[in-house]
Formats: structure tokens, sequence, C-alpha cells
């Protein structure tokens, strides 16, 4: 087999094995959102839905009540922040090794101020 053709399927395999590891992106869904693997742990959807979501919904500048209307109930709040919980992987303890969360900073009239996607990593 000559060396150009071998190079080239090299080239082929190493893209397509990469091409099945990356998140397929789906389109938001308020239902499938707030599906729930258990109480505590939401589904896959969100984190395929997460890149869809944040590039094309208008969020900043939303009135709390808005973004309950759009995203549901979030698994965190306090008088600044809300959290939706994205994804927890807990490898193979009881303590989280990765997690990922949707982050929204609020204003005093409850309005979104800004998000950012937090991840972390043990």
């Amino acid at each position: 087999m000559p060396a150009d053709l071998k190079k080239y399927k090299l080239a082929f395999l190493i893209i397509f094995f990469l091409s099945c590891t990356q998140l397929a992106e789906i389109k938001f869904d308020k239902e499938k959102w707030n599906e729930r693997i258990d109480v505590d742990f939401p589904s896959a959807y969100r984190e395929e839905m997460l890149s869809e979501l944040l590039r094309n919904h208008k969020l900043v500048g939303l009135k709390y009540s808005q973004l309950i209307e759009m995203l549901g109930s979030p698994n965190f709040r306090d008088s600044n922040y809300i959290w939706y919980t994205i994804k927890v992987d807990y490898g193979n303890d009881i303590d989280p090794v990765y997690t990922k969360n949707l982050n929204f900073l609020l204003s005093r009239d409850s309005t979104i101020l800004s998000y950012k996607v937090q991840e972390w990593k043990k």
C-alpha cells in the first residue's frame, strides 16, 4: 500500500473517532431540560441542549420569573445567584469528581445580569 494512502486512511480514522466523541447538540426543549434520571440528577439532555440554549435564547435581561418559565425551577437559589445543574459525575466514589452548572447573577430587582457555565473537576 502506498505511503500516501496509509496517511489518508490514518487521518480519516482519527477524524472519525474524534467526531464520535463530541457531545451531540440538540435544540432546547423545556420538557427534556426538566427530565430527571432521579430526584437529584438531570438527564443528559441538559448538557446536549446547553450550547444551543446559550447561543439562541436571550437570557440576560430576563426577569427571574421569565427564566423560571423558560427553564423550570433552579437547583439552587440565594439572593444573588441561581444555578442549574448540567452534569454531575461521581466516577467510582460517593463524592463528585466533576460538576458542570449554569449560573446566573441576579440584580436587586431579580433581573438576570449575566450567566456563566462553571465546571469543577477533582
